[in-house]
This record gives C-alpha cells, sequence and structure tokens, in this order.
C-alpha cells in the first residue's frame, strides 16, 4: 500500500519534469533579429569569368533565398531584347538567357536588392555577376551622382545609360531618342550610381527618369541629364585583404575578376587615371515643353472665366464667336508672366449663357470651347428648418475679397483688400478704422491696378498695437452691381523686439546676373533680389527660425531658374547654396559674409544628406 503511495507522487514529478523539458524546447530563445543578408556561396561559372560559353550561369546562397520585383531592379549591361528565365530551387537560382550573346563581350548582370532572404527579407545589396564571352574581362569602372538640378537633392531610381564612342550614323542629340543604351546603371536613395565590367573607351553618358521603362527619353514630362563631353571610365582595384583572416565571398570574387583583366590595358596608366577621376556629377531636369497649350478654360467663379496657358500666350487670340466683339462685356487681366488670362463679365452687357470661345495661335485652333456663364440659376431656394419649419432667406451672391489683415502683422506692412471683380463705387465714408483705443474714420482707399481689383489701405501702423477695421454692408460694389456683406477684421502688430535682421554681405567670384533667394526651411522664397555686381543686402523685421541662402546663375537675365533643353545641348542655369543654416532669432541682429561661385553647386544644408 505504501509503495503504491510512492508511485502515485513520484509519476507526476516525471511526466511535469518531461513536458517542462519539451516545452523548454520549443519556445523561442529571443535574442536580436537576424538582419544578416544572404550571401554567395558559389557561382557557376565562379563570377568575372571569362570564356563563359552557353546561356546560363548558377548562383549558391549561404541561405533560402527569394526573389523580389525583379523584372524592375534587374539591368543587364550591354542590353538584351529579352530578360532571362529565372528559376529557385531551395538555396540555389539559376538565370538563363533567352538570347544568343555578343561574341567577345563582357556581361554585367545587376541584381540590385531583388534577392532576399526567406526568412526576413534582408537584401543582398547591389549584387552584380560579372562574366565575359571573350578571352579576357573588361574590369574598368564608372561612379558618380545624379541629383535635381534645381535643389541639388539626390534623385532616386533614375537610369542612368552609356553610349559607346564612335557612333557615326547618330547624331548626339538623338541617342537618347532613338537608340537604347549600351550600358545600364540605376541610382541609389543617395543618387549614386556605379557601371562596372566596361572596356577601355570613350563613352557618352546620360541619365533618365524613364516614366515608360522603355530606356528612350520620348516623354515631355521625363526628365534627363547630360554630360556634353567623352568620358573614359578607370580601373578600381579590388580592396586590399588581410591575409591572416579568411577572405569572404565578396573578396574572393574581386580577386577573380583582377585577375581577368585585359593584358592589353596598362594598369600602372589606369590607376594613375583612376587616382585623378572625379565623380560625374549629372543634374536632372525637366525641359520645358515649348508647345502652346490651352491647359483651362472655363467660370471659376461669379462673373469670371479663367484661362491657363502652358507658356506666355502674348501671341494668342481669344474670341466668342456666338457674340460681338463691339460691346463692353468683359474685362481682361493677364498674369505677370503673360500665362494666365482672366476675363471680368459684365451681366448688363452679356446676354447669353453660354460663350463658344475660340483660342488660337496664327492660324493653329488651340482650342474651340463652349463655357457657360452662370455658376448656377439664381433662384429662391427654401431650406426648412427642421424646428420651426420657417424657410430660409435667399442666399445672395456677394462681392468677396482677401486680405492682408489677419493675426499678427509685421509694423512695416502695406495693408490691402484685394476684390474678385472691379469695384466702382467705395463708400469710404461708413468704414470705420480702430486704432488701438482711438477711433478714426479710414482714409481713402488707393487702387493698385486700373481694374480696381486691389487697394491699398494708407495707414502708418506701430508696434505691439491692436487695430479693427469695420466694413459695412454694400460699402464696396463691383461694375455688376455685387456689394460685400459686413465684416469686421480685427488684427495686431507685433512688437519690434520680436522679429531679427540678417545682413549678407555678397560677392561672386565672376561677374554676372544672378538671384539671391532668401527661403525659409521649407525652402519657400522669402525675399528674392537680383544682383550683378558685390551686394550688401540688409534685411529686417525677420521672424525667429532657421533660413537658407541660395544663389542662381541668371544666364539669360530673366529674373527666374531655367531649366536645360537637351536638344540644343543647353543645361539648366547653375545654383549653389550657402554651407550654413541661419539660425534668426528675435531681437538680434546677425551678418553674413558669402563669396560664391554657382560652379560649385553646394548642397541646401536644409536638407539630411544622403
Amino acid at each position: 500500500m505504501a509503495r503504491k503511495i510512492v508511485l502515485k507522487i513520484i509519476l507526476p514529478v516525471i511526466v511535469a519534469f518531461v513536458a517542462f523539458s519539451c516545452a523548454q524546447e520549443a519556445m523561442p530563445v529571443g535574442g536580436k533579429k537576424d538582419v544578416t543578408p544572404p550571401s554567395v556561396v558559389q557561382a557557376i561559372p565562379p563570377n568575372g569569368s571569362p570564356g563563359f560559353t552557353g546561356k546560363k550561369f548558377e548562383l549558391k546562397f549561404s541561405e533560402f533565398v527569394v526573389l523580389d520585383k525583379i523584372n524592375e531592379q534587374l539591368l543587364i549591361s550591354p542590353t538584351v531584347k529579352e530578360k532571362p528565365d529565372f528559376h529557385l530551387n531551395g538555396k540555389k537560382l539559376t538565370v538563363k538567357f533567352k538570347e544568343e550573346l555578343k561574341p567577345n563581350t563582357t556581361y554585367s548582370v545587376y541584381f540590385g536588392d531583388a534577392i532576399k532572404d526567406l526568412t526576413e527579407g534582408n537584401p543582398l545589396h547591389n549584387y552584380s555577376y560579372i562574366f565575359s564571352t571573350g578571352d579576357h574581362v573588361d574590369s574598368l569602372s564608372l561612379s558618380g551622382k545624379v541629383v535635381n538640378a534645381f535643389d541639388l537633392q539626390p534623385s532616386d531610381g533614375v537610369m542612368v545609360m552609356l553610349y559607346r564612342h564612335g557612333n557615326d550614323t547618330i547624331p548626339f542629340d538623338s541617342l537618347p531618342l532613338q537608340v537604347p543604351p549600351y550600358y545600364l546603371s540605376k541610382t541609389d536613395k543617395s543618387g549614386k550610381f556605379t557601371f562596372a565590367g566596361l572596356a577601355n573607351d570613350d563613352y557618352l553618358v546620360f541619365a533618365l527618369k524613364d516614366l515608360n521603362s522603355n530606356y528612350f527619353y520620348d516623354q515631355p514630362s521625363e526628365e534627363i541629364a547630360f554630360i556634353d563631353s567623352l568620358v573614359r571610365p578607370v580601373y578600381i582595384a579590388p580592396p586590399r585583404v588581410d591575409t591572416l583572416r579568411k577572405k569572404d565571398t565578396t573578396e574572393i570574387e574581386l580577386d577573380q575578376m583582377a585577375i581577368h583583366v585585359s593584358d592589353s590595358i596598362k594598369l600602372d596608366t589606369l590607376k594613375t587615371e583612376a587616382s585623378n577621376a572625379k565623380l560625374l556629377n549629372l543634374f536632372l531636369f525637366q525641359q520645358k515643353d515649348t508647345v502652346q497649350r490651352i491647359m483651362e478654360a472655363k467660370l471659376t467663379g461669379l462673373n469670371t472665366i479663367r484661362f491657363i496657358f502652358s507658356n506666355p500666350a502674348g501671341d494668342v487670340s481669344i474670341n466668342a464667336v456666338n457674340y460681338p466683339q463691339r460691346n463692353l462685356w468683359h474685362l481682361n487681366r493677364w498674369s505677370e508672366n503673360h500665362d494666365t488670362l482672366w476675363w471680368y463679365l459684365n451681366e448688363s452687357a452679356l446676354t447669353v449663357d453660354t460663350l463658344n470661345i475660340l483660342i488660337m495661335k496664327g492660324s493653329d485652333t488651340l482650342d474651340n470651347t463652349f463655357i457657360s456663364t452662370k455658376v448656377r440659376e439664381r433662384t429662391v431656394r427654401f431650406a426648412r428648418n427642421k424646428k420651426n419649419k420657417k424657410p430660409a432667406s435667399e442666399k445672395k451672391d456677394l462681392l468677396a475679397f482677401t486680405t492682408n489683415m489677419k493675426g499678427g502683422i509685421k509694423p512695416v506692412s502695406k495693408l490691402y483688400l484685394e476684390f474678385n471683380q472691379p469695384v466702382t463705387h467705395i463708400l469710404s465714408d461708413s468704414i470705420l478704422f480702430v486704432s488701438g483705443t482711438d477711433s478714426i474714420y479710414a482714409p481713402d482707399f488707393v487702387p493698385v491696378d486700373s481694374l480696381h481689383l486691389k487697394f491699398l489701405f494708407p495707414v502708418k501702423l506701430t508696434e505691439a498695437t491692436k487695430y479693427r477695421l469695420s466694413l459695412p454692408d454694400s460699402c464696396f460694389i463691383d461694375w455688376n452691381g455685387y456689394f460685400n456683406k459686413e465684416k469686421n477684421i480685427g488684427f495686431s502688430t507685433k512688437a519690434n523686439k520680436e522679429y531679427g535682421t540678417l545682413t549678407v554681405n555678397l560677392s561672386a567670384e565672376k561677374p554676372g546676373n544672378y538671384i539671391f533667394q532668401f527661403l525659409n526651411s521649407k525652402e519657400e522664397i522669402v525675399k528674392q533680389y537680383f544682383i550683378t555686381n558685390d551686394t550688401t543686402l540688409s534685411m529686417a523685421y525677420i521672424n525667429p527660425g532657421n533660413y537658407i541662402l541660395k544663389i542662381i546663375d541668371d544666364k539669360n537675365n530673366n529674373h527666374r531658374w531655367d531649366p536645360g533643353n537637351y536638344i540644343k545641348n543647353k543645361e539648366p542655369e547653375k545654383v549653389t547654396y550657402y554651407a550654413k543654416l541661419i539660425n534668426v532669432r528675435a531681437n538680434w541682429e546677425l551678418e553674413e559674409t558669402w563669396k560664391f561661385n554657382p560652379e560649385d553647386q553646394s548642397p541646401s544644408p536644409g536638407k539630411k544628406k544622403k
């Protein structure tokens, strides 16, 4: 009986121990996440081999891998007509070409980040497999960076294309338009690119934001960069390896590739060239479309039609086919760049509900459209109140306006009201302006433009003061008889000590026409000046914060930055930034001296460098 009792006590303990052991074996041990990418343990034939025959090669990895967006990331140089087949079997990838390869040619198969481990998705970054169908492997390289020409920020995912020199049948300006590139590369997030396995030859280089993935510059919205001179690749020796430690796969492949360098290349000369070589810098721009197009033609508000053109439209005619031109039924206003036109309609002179508008450039018709002149039917609309069931009053069309009288403004601000229709009557004696605790009637408003759309309000402001402008109903009346709604506008000025002052001493290393831009942290223009000589600029009443200084080399002196023109072999106007951020503090005077050279093309300090 005692033996049975002992067994009953021991058995649960044994079972519990076994159960604990099993559970302990299955529990995750924790630790750091695996961030190690897969590695190539064997390539057949070895990476960097000459005498490649057949149509396939194999890569064996240290772990199971997957291919992620291989069709988007794969680049083969020289280019092939059809992308090869890919077959994954465990840890082995087989790549099989579908076409005959060129004889005596070095090929580079660039995988980008398409090869990833199965479990964590860690990519084998920028892996390339290089081989030659001849008796040697071309081992020269080119590298560089592509940035946006206007703000000098890195351009990611841009195709960089090489063309071999010596093509006498196709002119330079037609290469990316008509001929596929011989070699391809792609920029990474930092805008950098590299070509490997290049022959000892001269090349033309282009960068292209290829929107339709056909390797041709054939879309108006595609961006392009080019170098108008020939470039020659250099030999970059593999890194020195400590002979006392075991080499990894990448180092072994580099050594193998170095062994197969062509005997015809003088390595000493190429090493000297490599030490002197600079990275290629390409500046990407979208070429301005010179074809005149009508981007918009429509009624944008009460009695207002807006026309927007793709280019300045001084030679464009706009006529209403179904309405006589002798009546003054509309007024015109062009934008400063002459690419936008507003028509302000006069209701009493216009008796049709729809205008047939014909827009022409010379004898060419840009558009023939019908535009309604009514925003909505002006009929009484009754909206029932759920509580008292009484009809709401008719919604009236009112004269609208905008103003800078809001919040806290600078004491040197010029106050204005800007209306959406020409104003013909101002009842200024009914307008009340309150400064602090004193009340005064507003002085006369001064029109800024001939159509009487914008009016200055000439009042001398003082610092740290509250203001109120009372506009009674119908004190402004437009040429159609519409009037403003009653409105009280409250605003105030800040104390002078809440602003900072900046003085910038500018001097150019060479004479020219320059645009100086004072930018906020979002690179929006705060102030802009046009200079030709050494200049000292003093800027007061600056809100505290970080600012950026920028110079544009205004070659054609048109007071704006111009992109390049590939067809005309014209590069974009060069820009450069001051090396540091300008920190403006309240009640503080700051002075900076900048001797600039747009050729330096230094990037903005306001954005994180990659």
